[in-house]
């Protein structure tokens, strides 16, 4: 019995595989950093068809209609660190239009470019590509508050489960998003 009680001891101190405990494995996974340029250009998604987006509105924008807001759900991806990445497609009420593959780190509530898209050319490397707070009522807001991310970390473990809250995000926006759609 005396050594049955040891090997139990020495059991508990021996250390555990990974994946062993899911939110264990999570909270290791947030702070590591995100992906490099030269890892990233590698994995960007294809370009953006109108077609596809899914239409997502911050409240400021509803308030004063300067620009239309799409998510393309072929784009929409998960990296270790607590990071959602999806392709942001913008048109402004003068038909400007511009897209960007972006990163939202759930936990410390920041967001950055990945990449932009230029036409004729493809996928670019943004002018500036550093991680910024998220400001109130834009788009990363109302997409990191309950629609991609709860609790700090992802709402979802898969990618389609993510692309379920895009297409219905005005039941998991948080305060965030204008009081017509809640």
């Amino acid at each position: 019995m005396a050594l049955g009680l040891v090997a139990g001891l020495a059991a508990c101190g021996a250390p555990r595989p990974p994946g062993t405990y899911l939110l264990d494995d999570l909270d290791e996974d947030k702070m590591l950093p995100d992906a490099g340029w030269e890892e990233l250009k590698t994995q960007l998604p294809p370009v953006p068809t109108k077609a596809d987006l899914l239409p997502i509105e911050p409240m400021s924008v509803r308030q004063n209609r300067t620009f239309d807001f799409g998510i393309d759900p072929r784009s929409v991806g998960i990296a270790p660190g607590g990071i959602v990445r999806y392709t942001l497609y913008q048109v402004s009420d003068r038909g400007a239009e511009t897209a960007s593959y972006e990163s939202i780190r759930c936990r410390s509530k920041e967001w950055r470019p990945v990449a932009t898209l230029r036409k004729g050319t493809g996928w670019e490397r943004p002018y500036r590509e550093d991680w910024r707070l998220i400001d109130t009522d834009t788009v990363q807001q109302v997409l990191r508050n309950g629609v991609f991310c709860t609790g700090g970390g992802p709402a979802a473990l898969r990618p389609q489960d993510l692309v379920y809250r895009l297409r219905n995000w005005t039941r998991y926006a948080d305060s965030t998003a204008p009081e017509l759609f809640r």
